[in-house]
């Protein structure tokens, strides 16, 4: 079933060209960490590195999720949701899925980005994988809160704009460290972000100053976060 709905994912993102974009742009932010990162580290502003390898880390789960959040509109314009309800195929099993795919298609292209960048000369494995594994998260996310707020594409539009501020606003986490930090932990960047700072900034003392912690965390509040939207999703399309 996984390779059915991988299969017509694919389909849906080929056939238009905003996903397209999307999915090009993300591998662009590969390219571009690839030759920018280290000019921009020879020139020693690591701050400037800094910022472009948080970025493109937010940037790259956000752009999946908005895919996955679109895809999930046309299937509701088209009435595959309703069609599969005389299926085998159970509707929210395919909907788990299609998140899942978001997903591995950010955890996948995460990786790329660390690499590229040569975050792995900052990191040790541990918090790479730490990374790996939060950063994603906010593509699900994503594509849950548009479709539990959205009815069509162009409310869908709004949400993602509107999600823009959801996206840059964890990069405040490079320049908070004491108790107020936790006010942006409802922010799903937040947790992948601190533990990337504590990375690239060794030397600073953090609130919590463990990145399991952080890791712990934001791992139970984004899995709830996510099961929330999940749940008004399902109840908005009354599935």
């Amino acid at each position: 079933m996984f390779k059915r709905i991988l299969k017509h994912e694919l389909k849906n993102i080929l056939r238009d060209k905003m996903y397209i974009f999307f999915v090009i742009f993300s591998l662009l932010m590969v390219v571009v960490g690839l030759f920018l990162i280290p000019y921009l580290r020879e020139l020693e502003t690591d701050l400037a590195a800094n910022l472009v390898t948080t970025v493109f880390i937010l940037m790259n789960s956000f752009l999946y999720g908005a895919i996955t959040g679109f895809t999930l509109l046309d299937d509701q314009d088209d009435h595959v949701l309703l069609s599969l309800k005389i299926t085998p195929i159970k509707v929210r099993a395919y909907i788990l899925i299609k998140i899942a795919i978001s997903y591995v298609f950010g955890f996948i292209t995460t990786l790329l980005i660390i690499l590229t960048t040569g975050f792995t000369q900052e990191s040790d494995l541990i918090n790479i994988l730490f990374i790996l594994i939060l950063a994603p998260m906010q593509g699900p996310i994503l594509a849950l809160l548009i479709n539990s707020f959205a009815s069509n594409k162009v409310e869908g539009f709004v949400m993602m704009k509107l999600s823009g501020i959801i996206l840059l606003s964890p990069i405040a986490a490079l320049f908070i460290t004491n108790w107020t930090e936790l006010l942006l932990g409802v922010l799903p960047g937040f947790w992948p972000i601190r533990i990337i700072s504590m990375q690239l900034l060794p030397s600073t003392h953090f609130f919590l100053n463990a990145s399991w912690l952080y890791f712990i965390l934001g791992f139970l509040i984004n899995s709830s976060v996510g099961y929330l939207f999940f749940k008004l999703y399902t109840k908005r399309v009354n599935i």
